[in-house]
Order: structure tokens, then sequence, then C-alpha cells
């Protein structure tokens, strides 16, 4: 028996269809989702564990609500590491820090990040032609500034956060302690080298 809702139905068919359109203003997406083609990942965000998974072709991007077989990937994650899929330098740190989960290969993660947050549009062009050179400019930079912005404070409340984390509440170690962890654990292996090298000694 499903368990899709109507709304689940609905929700599906509004991500599937901005998800395409964009694509097709995108002039790469058709290049990065052929090496994705036949490729099944599930995504569900730790606040509403509720999974999509998305079907990917060559030709487009079909989302479920409820899959009876094995997902080639499933992707557990916050809504706020959302924001830092666009880096795939962060998925090893989103992965330590527990805001994602991956069941599968990392590399299909990264080329599936790729996939949904860089997309190569031509915003100002594709804007010009509905509503004119001038206002598809102006629009454009606005967003470009309302976007910078909105990275900036994310930024500032991630760094809070991770002071909080570290400093107040001692969940996690600082970055001195964790310096002075890894010259612990160097020079245990300097001393475990020096004993290895004299038990050879004396075993000659």
């Amino acid at each position: 028996m499903s368990n899709v809702t109507p709304l689940d139905n609905l929700v599906c068919a509004f991500v599937e269809t901005a998800l395409n359109k964009l694509h097709q203003l995108d002039s790469s997406a058709k290049q990065k989702r052929k090496a994705l083609d036949g490729t099944i990942i599930g995504v569900a965000l730790k606040e509403i564990d509720k999974p999509l998974y998305f079907v990917i072709s060559q030709q487009q991007i079909d989302i479920l609500g409820q899959y009876e077989g094995q997902a080639d990937c499933f992707i557990r994650l916050n809504f706020l590491a959302l924001i830092d899929l666009q880096d795939n330098h962060q998925l090893t740190n989103l992965i330590k820090s527990g805001q994602l989960e991956v069941n599968g290969d990392i590399k299909v993660v990264q080329q599936f990040a790729l996939l949904l947050t860089e997309m190569d549009i031509d915003w100002e062009d594709h804007l010009s032609n509905k509503v004119g050179d001038l206002v598809a400019h102006k629009l454009v930079y606005h967003i470009k500034q309302l976007n910078k912005q909105f990275c900036k404070q994310h930024n500032k409340a991630q760094k809070q956060l991770t002071e909080i984390i570290t400093e107040e509440l001692k969940l996690a170690p600082g970055p001195l302690e964790v310096a002075h962890f890894c010259d612990q654990v160097s020079d245990i292996e300097k001393q475990i080298q020096a004993l290895e090298q004299k038990f050879l000694e004396v075993k000659l």
C-alpha cells in the first residue's frame, strides 16, 4: 500500500517541473545529466524526513515520492546544508559534522550536487526577452545583491553556531585543541617508530 499522499504528489510535480524548466535554460545540464544517466538518488531533509527520489535520464529528471526498489544512492541532510552542497569541498566537512549522511558513492553525491546547484543560465538574456534590457539588468543586479547578503548572513550564522558548539557548550573541540591533539598523535607515532627501530636492531 502506498504511503504517498496527494500533497506528496503535488510537491513532487512542482519540484520536477521547476527543476526541468531550469535545466531547459541551462546549457550545461544535458552533459551533467548524461554523467548520471539511469541513476536513482533518494534525498531526505532531516527536519521533514520525507524522501524524494530523483530518477535521472539524459532527457530529464523525474521525481517520485516513493520508490519500491533500491536507490543507487541515498542522501539525508539538514536544511541549512543544502546551501553548502554548492561547494564540493564542503561535502567531507558536512559528513564529519553529521549534517550530511550518505549511503552510496560520494562521487555520485558530488555530481548530483553540481546538477542541482551549478547552472549555467544567462538570466539577464532570458529576462530581456520578456521585460526589456534595462529592467532585466536591474532585476539581475538586485537579485545578485540579495544573494550576496544571504550568503554573508549564512556564513555569519554558521560561524556563530560553531563558536557556540566549541566554546560555550563544549560539544566539539576548538581549533587549538585539535592542533594539540594532532601534535600528541604525531609524538606517539614518532615514539612507536623509535621503538620499532630499536626492536629491529636488537633482533639483528
